[in-house]
């Protein structure tokens, strides 16, 4: 059993980059609950290390995605804390896609001693791999998701060599939408 969950930690480890090697930008959602007071919470904490569920150890690309979030935690002024009010939860999923095309085409050329047209359709098809990042907040005193912020995009492979900065312009995207927003942020 001990096996299979490394094997399964270790598949989600590798979604995890792919998720944040997303190129272009993702399309990010987000729902928030609307009784939530944003104004009380003053500390955060990752789920998984304050419930004592953490997996045997941390691939980079989660300690990629954790720094990212706690960047943009403590730009909303929360602290890390081992109580915290606030947990954070992250998921990451992949699935392979195929996206098929068919355009009209014509054609106009000799043959047979002949000019004519002929008509056609062009298709392409394209394999990808799409990534969805999702990060949940929960209310630690209550139990009930506060937020939950997802990017859905396509993975390419020019950042799975380097994910770290496509991870951290994910998470910065995502937590946008998040009820509070920076001190420091522009005023629009």
């Amino acid at each position: 059993m001990n096996a299979a969950n490394s094997m399964v930690r270790c598949g989600l480890t590798i979604a995890v980059a792919l998720v944040a090697a997303c190129a272009s930008k993702p399309t990010i959602r987000s729902n928030v609950d609307p009784s939530a007071d944003f104004s009380k919470f003053k500390t955060y904490g990752f789920f998984d290390e304050v419930t004592g569920r953490a997996p045997a150890y941390d691939s980079f690309a989660t300690r990629y995605i954790k720094t990212a979030i706690d960047n943009e935690m403590q730009k909303r002024g929360l602290q890390k804390s081992k109580e915290p009010q606030l947990l954070v939860n992250m998921h990451v999923q992949t699935k392979d896609k195929v996206k098929v095309t068919e355009s009209p085409s014509g054609y106009y050329g000799y043959r047979y001693g002949m000019y004519g047209w002929g008509a056609g359709v062009s298709t392409s098809v394209d394999n990808y791999t799409e990534g969805t990042l999702n990060v949940d907040v929960i209310d630690s005193a209550t139990s009930r998701l506060v937020w939950e912020g997802v990017a859905v995009g396509r993975i390419h492979e020019k950042a799975r060599d380097d994910p770290q900065p496509a991870i951290d312009e994910v998470v910065r995207q995502v937590f946008e939408k998040f009820p509070t927003q920076p001190a420091t942020a522009p005023q629009a």
